[in-house]
């Protein structure tokens, strides 16, 4: 169980964020491929084989807000009766996450852009150690399925390397409620 100095992205993340109505249709379908069965690899599947072809075909070039601070966060869609949600991240050179974690469905779909992508272990409740490290240099997917009804899944740090990035992100609930580590030392 976690201790009462929980922190969570929420706590964290202070640029504003968008909500683009005009992406209904792709969240719709998103949404129904999400949960047309129980969570698992296979969903990780069907969402990727839906969300990278569709990338190839929509350029996030209309997602072009940055911030010096961090990443800005573009809802195309969130569902209030499955918890399910989709954004677009855009990213400036050395924008990165805090080392966090996610709900039982996590995945990222890069679309242009140089990203570093740390994944880490839990050492203590609020600490991680880094244990593996991946360069992302062209269109890719990554998810990961973890326990269902917890946060701290799939600890990692996402920065972005190149002059400016786009991501599509899918999450099975609110990824704001991410908890978030400190690096162990």
């Amino acid at each position: 169980m976690r201790s009462e100095e929980t922190v969570t992205l929420a706590a964290r993340y202070d640029e504003p964020c968008d909500t683009r109505a005009d992406y209904g249709t792709f969240f719709d379908e998103l949404l129904t491929l999400a949960t047309a069965a129980p969570l698992g690899p296979a969903t990780g599947e069907r969402i990727r084989d839906y969300v990278m072809p569709w990338l190839e075909t929509h350029p996030l070039g209309s997602f072009d807000r940055y911030s010096d601070r961090s990443y800005v966060r573009s809802y195309l869609g969130r569902c209030p009766r499955t918890h399910w949600e989709a954004l677009v991240m855009s990213w400036k050179r050395g924008n990165a996450t805090t080392i966090h974690g996610h709900p039982a469905f996590a995945g990222y779909h890069f679309a242009d852009g140089v990203f570093r992508v740390e994944i880490f272990e839990p050492v203590t409740d609020r600490t991680a150690r880094r244990v593996g490290e991946r360069i992302i240099d062209r269109r890719e997917c990554l998810f990961a399925v973890g326990a269902p009804g917890r946060f701290d899944n799939h600890l990692h740090r996402i920065t972005c390397l190149s002059e400016t990035g786009h991501s599509l992100h899918v999450y099975s609930d609110d990824a704001l409620q991410g908890v978030t580590f400190t690096e162990a030392e």
